[in-house]
Formats: C-alpha cells, sequence, structure tokens
C-alpha cells in the first residue's frame, strides 16, 4: 500500500441503509416508488439500503429530505457522541410528520410515563 495505511470506513453503511429502509417502509412506499420520487434508479437505491453501495452526500441529503429524516439520525453509528444525543434523535424522529394535535398527546403521554416509570417496570 505504499507506506500508506488501510484506512477504515467510519460510516457504517448497513445501518445507514437500514436506517433508509426502515423509513421507507413505514412511510409505505415500495423501493420502486422511493426510487422514483428520489430520481434514483431502483437497482442502485436497493443496493443503498442493503448498505452495498455508497451513495453520494447529496444523494443521502436527497433522501433524507424526501423522507424526512435528519442526517444525525441516518450516521449516528458513525458519529461520536454520547447516549443522549443519540436517545434525543431516536424520539425527534418519532415526532416528524406528526400533526400539532398527535404531537401534544405523543407529549402528554410521554409525559405521564416518565412521572410513572418507577410503577411501569
Amino acid at each position: 500500500m505504499d507506506g500508506q495505511e488501510k484506512q477504515e470506513n467510519i460510516v457504517d453503511y448497513r445501518a445507514l441503509g437500514e436506517r433508509i429502509q426502515k423509513r421507507r417502509q413505514q412511510l409505505g412506499y415500495t423501493q420502486s416508488y422511493a426510487a422514483e420520487k428520489l430520481d434514483l434508479s431502483i437497482s442502485f437505491f436497493s443496493r443503498v439500503e442493503r448498505g452495498e453501495k455508497v451513495a453520494s452526500l447529496e444523494t443521502i441529503i436527497k433522501i433524507a429530505n424526501g423522507f424526512g429524516l435528519s442526517l444525525d439520525f441516518l450516521f449516528r453509528d458513525s458519529l461520536e457522541h454520547d447516549l443522549s444525543e443519540a436517545l434525543q434523535t431516536d424520539i425527534s424522529q418519532v415526532f416528524i410528520g406528526k400533526t400539532p394535535e398527535q404531537t401534544q398527546k405523543l407529549v402528554t403521554w410521554l409525559t405521564m410515563l416518565s412521572d410513572n416509570i418507577d410503577t411501569l417496570i
């Protein structure tokens, strides 16, 4: 390798693809529909979901915007941060696409769960 060390991937592409796939399924999109919506080939999109293909940053942003996902959520396995940040990201994903009424109900439920966590476990 001409004196250069092999550089390991810092992005977990399989985990990234799994998050994209999970969100696509939550939205009720087929791979075909999602690829068309994002202006990507079905083959390429499928390989990204399986973690077999590295998408450009522009494509990842296109997917994030098209699916209502944040980049920190998609790349969380590759970022160095503490668990509380990851948890905040997970929780914020629950609220995406919800109406104000649904958001308020979720907040009410989370507050009730938090207030009664010791009796629930």
